[in-house]
């Protein structure tokens, strides 16, 4: 049996406060409100990892969600992002321990299901595309929130946004489209800028796979890599005052790709024309005919790492490593992966053929980019959150934090700092309710050399209810139990971690904030 419920009841519900309440509700679909376009397809009591109660539903016959609702409420709700193309019901909040802090937290699939590096969905499907581009996280976050309301007979004190990757877009999309649905977000790596991650894909596939039918090796490959790695190294590692194989800020780091280059004769520690055409495509980003750019390009580091350069920009059908994960705390949900050399492989044509193009034919060879920006505009509208305009939601006391890795090879940590930038140089006061932060040796979302470990979570949530804008985080090395192994802090943008010259370099207190200079 189903129970619906809609759209036009949800605001009367978010809004109405239940007098006489006697506490939570039973944990079965009877005791849940109808609501007209939701249907519930599951509601059962669950004891792993917490006492909860597991509501599943669809909005609109197409937008699968779970909310999760726990024993011991602490009165906050909490909304956890996807990651890729999304495809299956994402809560990345659950990394955080959500659950078990007691939050009310719910995960959406944003309206379709496949692999989440599949995006056959999106062809021809105009509605498709809108929920995915914005509107399915909003519909979900105004059913569970009026369905916990309703469980627990009081309002939601608090409700947040936690995700990384896809994750951070839909948390920057939501604030500036949907102001009033979250107190406060975490966006990490955020993909926001879906027709510019096209270009740059595109373009780097396009030097590491000339022809697109053959995928078995990419033109620059693991010792090319690791050459390059290891000599920038050599030349970097120590400016930031410690040789650690971190760079704090990859942009000092002034070595030159091209001074790797075989002379005549050499065939050993060197690397080919191609090679070096090809790397410098990832380090110098997409450009047009004219050499003008078109977005941006990738700062040293990860890549010799596992969730580095192999996986996202070169790869080889035989380098494939069927274990491998697609994104930290994203599953695949069941769904087979797409045949694919690399992500970017998967990401770049997935774009093109699906959300500009609607041509599953279309293929980079020969393409170029003339009339790429108009071709792409409609996507654009409605997939891109690049706007710098934060005023709405800040205007209702809204926070945000920022972050990224600088050796993240799915997102570029550029394309970070420069978002960031564009909302200081649109508001200066922005900084108030806005802060970025930038880790140091940290791939896609987590690991690499660099201490990746925060509760995002937990930042916001002290963020929210203290009001003070933090200065710094500490992030942590996990151990094979997933307990931390020492840290460093990471500061609020500009400023970075200087270490003090003495002692542990995995202990935050031998190191401080100040300027990157």
């Amino acid at each position: 049996m189903t129970r619906s419920l809609g759209i036009f009841a949800l605001a009367i519900l978010a809004l109405q406060a239940p007098e006489a309440a006697s506490g939570q509700s039973a944990c079965n679909v009877d005791a849940l409100p109808m609501i007209p376009d939701v249907d519930y397809l599951g509601v059962r009591p669950a004891e792993e990892p917490v006492s909860h109660c597991s509501v599943e539903g669809v909005i609109g016959g197409k937008i699968h969600f779970e909310l999760l609702l726990p024993e011991d409420w602490n009165g906050k709700f909490v909304m956890g992002g996807g990651g890729g193309f999304v495809g299956s019901v994402m809560n990345t909040s659950l990394m955080f321990g959500s659950l078990q802090s007691g939050y009310a937290t719910v995960g959406t699939d944003t309206g379709h299901q496949g692999h989440p590096a599949d995006a056959g969905w999106a062809r021809n499907d105009l509605e498709a595309l809108v929920n995915f581009g914005h509107l399915a996280v909003h519909r979900t976050a105004v059913t569970a929130k009026a369905l916990t309301n309703e469980y627990y007979g009081q309002e939601i004190s608090r409700s947040y946004f936690t995700g990384c990757s896809r994750g951070g877009g839909q948390a920057i999309m939501s604030a500036l489209r949907y102001p009033e649905d979250f107190d406060a977000v975490a966006a990490g790596a955020y993909a926001v800028d879906w027709t510019g991650i096209a270009v740059q894909a595109t373009q780097i596939n396009q030097a590491m796979y000339p022809d697109p039918n053959d995928i078995e090796q990419a033109v620059v490959g693991p010792e090319a890599q690791a050459l390059v790695e290891t000599s920038y190294l050599a030349a970097c590692d120590a400016l930031d005052g410690l040789e650690d194989s971190i760079l704090n800020d990859p942009r000092t780091c002034t070595f030159d790709v091209g001074s790797l280059q075989c002379e005549a004769g050499e065939t050993e520690n060197c690397l080919s024309t191609e090679e070096v055409a090809a790397i410098k495509v990832v380090y110098d980003g997409p450009k047009d005919a004219d050499g003008n750019s078109l977005y941006y390009g990738f700062p040293f580091g990860g890549e010799t790492a596992e969730g580095g350069w192999s996986r996202w920009l070169t790869g080889g059908m035989k380098y494939q490593d069927d274990d491998a994960s697609f994104q930290e705390g994203v599953g695949s949900g069941g769904f087979e992966e797409p045949v694919s050399p690399s992500a970017f492989f998967s990401f770049g044509n997935g774009i093109m053929q699906n959300f500009v193009y609607h041509d599953p034919d279309w293929t980079y060879d020969n393409f170029e980019f003339s009339t790429y920006e108009e071709d792409a505009s409609a996507a654009a509208e409605t997939l891109n959150a690049t706007n710098p305009d934060l005023s709405a939601y800040r205007k209702r006391g809204g926070k945000m934090l920022l972050y990224s890795g600088w050796s993240d090879n799915a997102q570029s940590g550029l394309a970070m700092v420069g978002y960031y930038e564009d909302v200081l140089d649109h508001d200066p006061s922005a900084r108030d309710d806005i802060r970025l932060f930038m880790m140091p040796g940290v791939e896609h979302c987590f690991g690499g050399p660099g201490p990746s470990w925060v509760n995002f979570l937990a930042e916001i949530d002290a963020w929210a209810e203290k009001g003070d804008a933090p200065d710094q985080i500490t992030a942590y090395w996990l151990d094979e139990q997933a307990q931390p192994v020492g840290g460093r802090p990471v500061c609020a943008y500009p400023q970075v971690a200087k270490y003090d010259g003495q002692g542990d370099p995995r202990d935050p207190s031998s190191f401080s904030c100040r300027p990157d200079n």
